[in-house]
């Protein structure tokens, strides 16, 4: 086999391209670990976990966005959840959050959750129609909420969940 020799030039120029590649890499490798959103959905699945959600009527399996980039992603540009799915946004402290529907693709029911578990606020049928609005249409809740469980439109009353039901996140 014969060896192929690189010049100076060449040697530097490939020795930069690595090291440019690798500080990508690196960068990439942090947000998608510490901030949970890596852009990949396979991927994402590995550094996020899932947690059950129990109901009056059943159970469904949540993604759980526990950080600002994760939630600011939420479900936005995936193409649809399977009926036992959901995402599930933990806040670090009671409050009033808001959700519009940026870059969805299928409509969600949305359901704020107090710091005991019982349904405070909910939007069902919330359509990917209602962001193209003027002003975009925002849904929010009135009392505070810790956490927000997206699920697919239908769902919650399916689940027998109404204003005061009460649900279960298991770890």
């Amino acid at each position: 086999m014969k060896k192929i020799r690189l010049s100076v030039k060449e040697k530097k120029i490939t020795r930069g391209v690595i090291i440019f590649f690798a500080i990508v890499l690196v960068l990439y490798g942090y947000r998608c670990i510490s901030e949970k959103v890596c852009e990949v959905d396979t991927i994402n699945k590995f550094v996020r976990h899932d947690i059950t959600i129990t109901m009056p009527n059943g159970a469904l399996v949540a993604e759980v966005a526990d950080t600002k980039s994760s939630r600011e992603l939420g479900l936005s540009g995936r193409k649809s959840m399977r009926a036992n799915e959901g995402m599930l946004f933990v806040f670090d402290a009671p409050g009033r959050y808001g959700f519009w529907m940026k870059d969805m693709n299928f409509p969600l029911d949305i359901l704020w959750i107090n710091q005991n578990g019982y349904v405070v606020s909910i939007e069902s049928d919330f359509t990917p129609e209602s962001y193209y609005q003027k002003p975009p249409k925002t849904a929010i809740n009135g009392p505070e909420a810790s956490y927000v469980l997206e699920m697919n439109a239908g769902r919650a009353e399916e689940y027998g969940l109404f204003l005061g039901s009460r649900i279960i996140i298991s770890q």
